[in-house]
């Protein structure tokens, strides 16, 4: 009988350490972190008043950016140079500095992980936590396998040192960020009472906004302004009415510190009407001066370099 236990138990020690060798084997024995060092660690502010954005290098991977442009919401990613972590889900840690041990790390969940240039893209409310955390002195930290091995863990973290300085010229930005953004401002539209030309205090408005935009985005290349009407007059007479709104529109805006040369006219009466002219509804419809905002190249590039 003492035999037969001994047997057992001899069985029962290899079928754990089966089991424990697995485990083992099956976690990564290696691991590689992305981190500034404390010497190293830096916080760039590129700030205007269409995007304002928090950066920080990262050495030997890329950077991780914080964006906020013009008439949209908060953004942050991770930019890599050569990405090494796969594809799938990883994990967000907020660990806390070694200076400030009565801080707590925490754990924020799974985040998606793509392949390529930009393995992590944050929305607004997990950017704004991101923030959170880096203003209490915390280091967010993303870990996820390595796509060219099982065997090895990544993990990319950032640091806090110097944030607060780079921070303050961010939310000075923001303070001056214009409202709305040239995906909003590309086709505008202006609406004018039946046979009048001038400007009521909504097309200022709008057009004091316009103006702001094209001073500021240097990559702006052309203001198309189209004059309407509705068919109530003659031909001759519609040509001319959509000119005079259309001229209104281009001088307010050249007022305002708009460059003429950005500027071309065009006015074409009751040609392309919007809606029927069969009802006064489809009327005042009618009768408005379009602005189409044209830009040389995409709003705002991402690519390297960071300085």
């Amino acid at each position: 009988m003492v035999a037969g236990n001994m047997k057992r138990w001899v069985s029962m020690v290899l079928m754990m350490g089966a089991l424990l060798s697995g485990i083992v084997f099956s976690l990564p024995v290696s691991a590689i972190t992305y981190h500034p060092r404390m010497d190293e660690a830096q916080w760039i502010a590129r700030t205007s008043s269409l995007q304002c954005r928090l950066i920080q290098p990262i050495p030997f991977f890329g950077r991780a950016v914080f964006e906020q442009s013009a008439g949209q919401s908060l953004r942050f990613y991770l930019q890599a140079l050569s990405n090494p972590l796969d594809k799938g889900q990883g994990s967000l840690h907020v660990n806390a500095p070694r200076w400030h041990p009565e801080l707590l790390g925490s754990d924020l969940g799974l985040v998606g992980i793509e392949a390529g240039e930009y393995p992590v893209e944050l929305d607004d409310a997990l950017a704004t936590r991101l923030l959170a955390e880096l203003f209490k002195g915390k280091s967010p930290e993303f870990s996820r396998r390595s796509w060219y091995g099982d065997d090895e863990s990544v993990a990319v973290a950032l640091s806090s040192v110097s944030f607060r300085a780079a921070y303050t010229h961010y939310r000075h930005c923001l303070a001056e960020l214009l409202p709305i953004g040239f995906d909003q401002l590309q086709r505008s539209k202006v609406q004018f009472a039946s046979d009048e030309y001038s400007l009521d205090d909504k097309a200022r408005t709008l057009l004091d906004i316009v103006a702001r935009y094209a001073i500021a985005d240097t990559e702006l290349d052309q203001i198309f302004i189209d004059g309407h009407t509705d068919s109530t007059h003659t031909r001759p007479y519609n040509t001319e009415l959509s000119k005079k709104r259309a001229e209104a529109v281009s001088t307010y805006l050249v007022a305002r510190g708009v460059s003429a040369n950005l500027i071309s006219l065009r006015y074409h009466g009751e040609r392309f009407p919007l809606q029927t002219n069969r009802s006064e509804d489809g009327k005042a419809a009618n009768r408005r001066v379009t602005i189409k905002l044209e830009r040389i190249l995409p709003q705002f590039s991402r690519r390297f370099p960071t300085h």
